[in-house]
Order: C-alpha cells, then structure tokens, then sequence
C-alpha cells in the first residue's frame, strides 16, 4: 500500500501483513542453511516428545506456585495459626487454586504458542469449555443440532485444550488462505471458532477426556499392582531419566491424574525421593571434598 522511510523503512501491506510476515520468515529460515544441506527431519518420536516438552514446561512456575502455596495453607490450619473458615484462607486458597482450575486456559497459550497459531482465539475456543453458564448447561443436558453434549468437567483438564488448540491450528489456517482478503479480519476467526468449538464439544473433548482418564488409571493401577516397589524403581531411574530431559512426557499423566484423583501416588513421590537422595549427595560432597569450587557448587545444587 505505501512506503515509509523515517529512521527504519516501514512497508505498509494491509490485510495480507499475516500472509507476508509467514512467507518472509520462510525465506528467512531458507537462508539460514548452511551450504547445500537440507534441514533434516526429525524423527516422530523426537516430534511428540518436543511439543510435550514445549507444551507444559511453561506451565511448572504456575502448578509448583499455585500448589505450594495450598501446601502452606494447609499447614498453617494445622498448627492453628489460620483457620481454613476464615474468608481470609479462603482468598488465599482460592489464590492457590486458580492456576490448576484455569488449567485448560494455560494449556490452551502453550500449545498455540508452539504451533505459533493467534493465542487469543485459541484461547477463546478453549475457553467456551469452562464457560460457567455453558457448564450450568451441560449439567442439565444440552443438546447441540440434535447430538447430545457430554456433561465433562473440563476444569483442570489438560487433554480436551491440546486437542482443541491442535484442531484450531488446522482450522485457522484452512479459513486465513480461503477467506476474501477484505473480510479476513473477522470471518477467518469466525468461522475458526464456529467450527473448532463444536467439534470440541461433541468429539474431542470427551475423547481428551477418557484419554486423561484412561492414562490416569492405567498407571494408578499399575500402583495398586506393585505398590511402593514401582515408586522406588522409577525413582531410582528418574535421576538417569532427567538428565536426559525424558521425564517431562510424565507430567501430563501427573496433572491428569491430580486433577481426576486429587492425588498422584507414583511419578511425584519419585521425584520427592530421587530429589532428597540427590540433595543428600550433594551435600556429602560439600563436607568431604577439599576443592572450594566443587564444594561450592555441590552446597548450592544440595
């Protein structure tokens, strides 16, 4: 459309500025190659592993900040210095909550980050799923063109938002290329989300659902099955594990399963356990060892 040239040079495009920007950074990651190699393809493995990772690493800060902060609550209720009746805990408890309640919410800006898809649409369609008066709805039983609507706690779900996020990137790519370039600006998100969230609704997220549930159950199970041995084994092998960064492909079972079940009786005693041990080590090595450096390093990891 025009050319500004100030202290930078400014390109003004208009409706295709999204369309421009997506091409130019492909030339740019092209020339980004060094000599007349190809990027390699990852493998699928390598794949799923790395959008687990980028998925809900993000996520750790707000569960360990939001759940600690229970923990305390909890305490101080026991040794009475503050009683869980008083709208004070309660503030502070609901404070505590928020981060594993909205759960779907922050699941929903990590997965359209990585898939680099408009946050605040994914967001929205997610949002639709913890919607309080849609939520009233589904409680009643609701009806959607005729096909029943499951009635799913969707609050601290994780599964129902990745399913719906990855659908969503589909569908906004589908309705930015085909939609006229004068009415891009609101019937791609339009159509983006009358498609995403009734397909989530009807089919995806029951089916995160059961698949949160059934992983959540298959490893309670295998618990229930050989007990404290099954935390010792994997706590034993998580220090191998972490060091080669395999164990985040855990945490959407653990924050499946506190989410279901209120508790996880296998992955986090673990790491509770294969951390201490660690810590312990650590500090071992700060009394015997003669060097400054080394013992400074090990007092701090300890």
């Amino acid at each position: 459309i025009g050319v500004r040239v100030n202290v930078q040079c400014q390109i003004i495009i208009g409706k295709e500025v999204a369309d421009v920007c997506n091409a130019l950074k492909k030339l740019v990651a092209g020339k980004q190659t060094t000599g007349d190699r190809l990027p390699t393809r990852k493998k699928w493995g390598a794949v799923i592993v790395d959008f687990v990772i980028s998925v809900f690493q993000p996520l750790v800060p707000a569960i360990a900040g939001g759940g600690v902060l229970k923990s305390l609550l909890i305490i101080l209720d026991m040794v009475g210095w503050l009683s869980k009746d008083t709208s004070t805990y309660k503030v502070l408890d609901s404070i505590g909550t928020a981060p594993i309640y909205f759960l779907p919410l922050l699941v929903a800006i990590t997965t359209a980050t990585k898939l680099k898809v408009n946050v605040l649409l994914a967001v929205s369609a997610v949002s639709v799923l913890i919607l309080p008066s849609l939520t009233a709805m589904m409680t009643k039983g609701t009806t959607f063109l005729m096909f029943d609507i499951q009635n799913i706690p969707y609050a601290t779900q994780v599964f129902p938002a990745i399913l719906c996020v990855l659908f969503y990137a589909q569908t906004e790519k589908f309705f930015n290329r085909y939609s006229p370039s004068a009415l891009k600006t609101f019937l791609a998100p339009m159509m983006s989300l009358l498609v995403t969230v009734p397909v989530t609704l009807l089919f995806l997220g029951p089916l995160g659902y059961e698949l949160g549930s059934a992983l959540a159950t298959a490893i309670l199970w295998l618990y229930g099955k050989f007990g404290f041995v099954a935390t010792a084994v994997l706590a034993g092998a998580l220090p191998f594990i972490v060091a080669a960064g395999m164990h985040k492909p855990l945490l959407p079972y653990a924050v499946a399963a506190m989410g279901q079940f209120g508790r996880e009786t296998l992955y986090l005693p673990a790491s509770l356990a294969h951390n201490i041990a660690e810590a312990g080590a650590c500090l071992a090595i700060t009394i015997k060892s003669k060097d400054k450096s080394m013992k400074s390093t090990a007092l701090s990891s300890g």
